[in-house]
């Protein structure tokens, strides 16, 4: 029986046509919420940007940001975090003032970005979602790094991440940088350990390469139709696109709602 489940959010419950939740999607949300299904969103987004979209409406149990690095209660209030080390900030803030990409450094309560140009203009606009404002390092923890990049440049910019990172794509010219022990799927882990739920009563729903290995670690993966070829590949199921209902067809096929 499912327990949980757990949302990632652009392209998956937001629409980027529309540039809201689809009202079928509300629907069967509160629909899980009244069989006492546990709800939370998974995505690498901040806090602060999730402020500016339209989810206010729907009550999550639970938030995992910036793809697991900060996890927030019901509340917004932050429950776990895990920042880079030392090294590791050091040499992203290094990759950071040497300008060589667009480069965004994500703190618990702000994001900055040393320069930007028409990839991140691109990336942002995917996302329907303002280019962050451009800011310098002042010794904060450092959560996640976004890198503009394309898919070509990635393979050259691969060379200069720091020791015990790993990429995330989201989109064709945004790429998160997180930890290689991070990932969507340590905040999962950290709410079901915390609920006593276990991977076999926890379903998740995603469109994008950062949502991979969150797909294959739960009982039901489910990729949206609008996702990309190596998200459906590797999904349980696939259902339709955002715009068609793709979650409420999912659930129903599943007989969770």
């Amino acid at each position: 029986m499912i327990k949980a489940i757990f949302f990632d959010l652009d392209g998956t419950l937001l629409s980027h046509t529309t540039k809201c939740i689809p009202q079928n999607t509300v629907q069967a949300l509160r629909k899980l919420r009244d069989k006492g299904i546990r709800i939370f969103m998974a995505t690498g987004r901040h806090s602060t940007e999730l402020e500016r979209l339209p989810v206010h409406d729907i009550r999550f149990d639970g938030y995992v940001t910036l793809n697991g690095q900060l996890c927030l209660d019901e509340s917004g209030d932050v429950i776990f975090g895990a920042p880079f080390n030392e090294n590791v900030t050091d040499d992203l803030t290094a990759l950071f003032c040497e300008k060589r990409y667009p480069l965004a450094l994500v703190e618990t309560d702000r994001i900055y970005i040393n320069y930007v140009d028409d990839t991140v203009r691109k990336a942002q606009c995917s996302i329907s979602t303002p280019v962050p404002e451009i800011g310098t390092y002042e010794n904060g923890k450092i959560y996640q790094a976004i890198a503009f990049l394309t898919r070509q440049e990635e393979t050259v910019f691969e060379k200069y991440i720091p020791e015990g990172c790993r990429f995330a794509r989201w989109c064709d010219n945004g790429v998160d940088i997180i930890s290689d022990q991070g990932g969507k799927v340590e905040g999962i882990k950290y709410f079901c350990n915390s609920y006593g739920i276990e991977r076999n009563e926890i379903m998740a729903f995603g469109d994008a390469e950062n949502d991979i290995d969150m797909l294959k670690a739960v009982g039901i993966g489910v990729a949206m139709g609008n996702g990309g070829d190596c998200v459906r590949k590797i999904a349980d199921y696939v259902t339709s696109d955002v715009d068609d209902d793709g979650i409420g067809k999912a659930l129903r096929h599943f007989h969770v709602i």
